[in-house]
């Protein structure tokens, strides 16, 4: 076989395959270091920055090991671009066929047997979209609803999809023929399988089942791994999650009214009570009047719970096949609602490791109780770091100090990894000539409650030596729309909010529209590929610490320092750089990108905590005066 070296060298397999490929030393040390933790059953972390090329890092070494891989991603774009492009490329190049599935969630796919049962029970669809739906579901080879041209809303694709809580599986007229079945046995013989974490981890947390037998590992975009991890291990109770339980029992089961107008009352009480304690994200055990409002729910599960057991072949809407059938819609049926109950009892039962907390969401102000682990990483050491040969754990921001000595310890304490051989990948861009940073003096400081209105003037100034082309980017809505107030009608270039229009469309608004201005939260921290001089300013208002309110960060917090660990220098600083290096990693996609970023958090220059926060970004030039940027915009 090939040398790895000689894949990535200038004339060889991978520079034929692609038009313009130019070899990067850090791309060949990830790729050796990789198939070296393959080869020797080692896991492996590397930092690669924007331009290094870490997927082809990764791919290669993949291909060349003949193992069964998964590898998993954050975002769906990443997955579409690994499916469609960069997986052909490489097996192109190194003459390697492989058998390569890009496997989604259930809920991604067309039911046959829901699409039936709806056509049979109306003669006209409900709505224009439905219609298309029902048009697409007729003629659709593979159910995924990516396929269709535009997004359906929840409420009507949740009548159509492959959801567990409504398969009976076997027992389905349509199983050899489902569009996720024969997905989940394609990805069986699959050589290599692209997932999302939120698949990813949900496999583990129900222990398998959900994806085949694996002997590697790579999770990309590895910064957001502890976060998706704790999301799978998540229980939550809410008027979403009540309504999703009842509505699929009444589509298989002639259910009672009154459990309806029951459920109804108990949940307004219950978000009445939870809305008395102020904030968004609060610890249960600040509201000592929830614990009345959730037994009067647990009292609605038990009777719903009885009723389902003593009623469960009679009240069926349809004639099963088989009382097997009918069985397998109980234990469905009887799961989801038993799976509030155990939602109730681990709020209730205190834990060392877990917490319960409530959540007011953004979109509709309903609120939820969730109930998770605080700390994922002994979960995550006994059933993937231990379990699986070799794990690769990569991103652009994943290295939490600014020197290659320990530069992991925090992803490896989040995530519970004992050993690993690691690498930052040198950048193959030239930070000090293409970016600028300028750090706003040490009186602005972001507490402070004239905050806005000093630093608007900075923004302001900001733009005009840019020429707009920039993002202005906030740590909470509150503080975005307070300065985008101040500035909206004072900016000379075309400006648009967050929120005025879909997050997709106003990507679009901004690539497409000269001097655009983009003021946005925390969304547009990542996964945003904007290449060239459209964004050539990111305006960031504050260090992003995690807030100190938000009860995973206090338990997070707590656990440290009862381990004589300083919660602050733990947690707070790492998490802060691994959230700013995201913002910082919008502004230098390529190596003819020019722009500069602007903190305007005082404090990141009078503080050690600031100090040691700058270290670890890349290395741009740093600024102290806005006017010394007139001659690097019009270089």
């Amino acid at each position: 076989m090939t040398a790895i070296d000689e894949v990535f060298a200038p004339g060889g397999p991978i520079e034929q395959a692609l038009s313009g490929f130019e070899a990067r030393p850090g791309q060949l040390q990830m790729a050796q270091l990789i198939e070296r933790g393959f080869l020797e059953g080692m896991h492996t972390i590397v930092e690669a920055g924007t331009g290094v090329g870490k997927s082809l890092a990764y791919l290669v070494p993949a291909l060349r090991s003949g193992k069964k891989i998964v590898i998993s991603t954050g975002t769906i774009a990443l997955q579409e671009q690994l499916y469609h492009k960069d997986i052909p490329l490489v097996t192109r190049a190194l003459g390697i066929p492989a058998r390569v599935t890009l496997l989604k969630g259930r809920n991604h796919y067309l039911c046959k047997q829901k699409l039936e049962n709806m056509r049979a029970d109306r003669l006209l669809a409900p709505s224009r979209t439905m219609q298309q739906i029902w048009e697409w579901g007729a003629r659709t080879q593979t159910g995924d609803r990516a396929e269709l041209p535009f997004l359906p809303s929840g409420d009507e694709w949740e009548q159509l999809d492959a959801d567990a809580d409504d398969c009976v599986g076997e027992y389905c007229e349509h199983f050899r023929e489902c569009f996720f079945f024969k997905k989940r046995d394609e990805a069986k013989f699959a050589d290599m399988v692209i997932v999302n974490h939120a698949l990813f981890f949900l496999d583990l947390a129900m222990g398998g089942g959900l994806l085949p037998p694996y002997d590697f590992v790579v999770l990309d975009e590895a910064h957001q791994c502890e976060r998706w991890a704790t999301a799978a291990l998540t229980a939550t109770l809410s008027r979403g999650t009540i309504g999703r339980m009842l509505r699929k029992l009444h589509r298989s089961y002639m259910v009672p009214a009154h459990f309806d107008a029951e459920f109804e009352r108990g949940l307004r009480g219950f978000e009445s009570v939870l809305a008395r304690v102020p904030g968004d994200r609060y610890p249960l055990h600040a509201n000592e009047e929830a614990w009345p409002a959730l037994e009067s729910l647990r009292e609605s599960l038990f009777k719903l719970e009885n009723w389902l057991y003593a009623n469960w072949h009679e009240a069926l809407k349809r004639k099963p096949a088989n009382d097997a059938e009918a069985e397998r819609r109980r234990d469905l049926a009887m799961r989801a609602i038993l799976a509030h109950e155990a939602t109730i009892e681990r709020a209730q039962a205190p834990s060392d490791t877990a917490i319960a907390w409530v959540e007011r969401g953004d979109a509709d102000g309903s609120y939820q109780l969730n109930s998770a682990p605080y700390d994922v990483s002994e979960y995550l050491r006994g059933m993937l770091f231990e379990r699986t040969q070799s794990v690769v754990l990569t991103s652009a921001t994943i290295a939490d100090n600014g020197s290659r000595e320990e530069a992991f310890e925090f992803l490896k304490r989040s995530l519970g990894v004992a050993d690993a051989q690691e690498l930052i990948a040198p950048s193959p861009f030239d930070y000090p000539s293409q970016a600028r940073l300028y750090v706003a003096p040490p009186e602005l400081n972001p507490k402070t409650p004239n905050f806005a209105k000093l630093a608007a003037p900075l923004i302001e100034e900001c733009l005009d030596r840019s020429r707009g082309r920039a993002f202005v980017l906030f740590t909470s809505h509150a503080r975005l729309r307070e300065v985008y107030a101040l500035l909206r009608e004072r900016v000379a270039f075309p400006i648009r909010l967050q929120g005025e229009l879909p997050r997709m469309h106003l990507l679009e608004w901004f690539r497409k529209t000269p001097n655009a201005v983009l003021f946005a939260t925390g969304t547009f921290w990542e996964g945003i590929d904007v290449v060239g001089e459209q964004l050539s300013c990111v305006i960031i208002d504050r260090l992003p610490f995690p807030s100190p309110r938000d009860p995973l960060v206090q338990a997070r917090i707590e656990a440290l320092e009862a381990r004589g660990l300083s919660g602050f220098d733990h947690y707070m600083i790492p998490s802060a750089i691994v959230r700013l290096k995201q913002g910082f990693g919008r502004l230098v996609r390529s190596k003819t990108d020019r722009g500069m970023v602007a903190l305007l958090d005082g404090r990141a220059a009078s503080s050690r905590y600031g100090a040691l926060i700058l270290q670890a970004l890349p290395p741009a030039t740093r600024i102290t005066h806005l006017d010394e940027l007139t001659e690097f915009f019009n270089a």
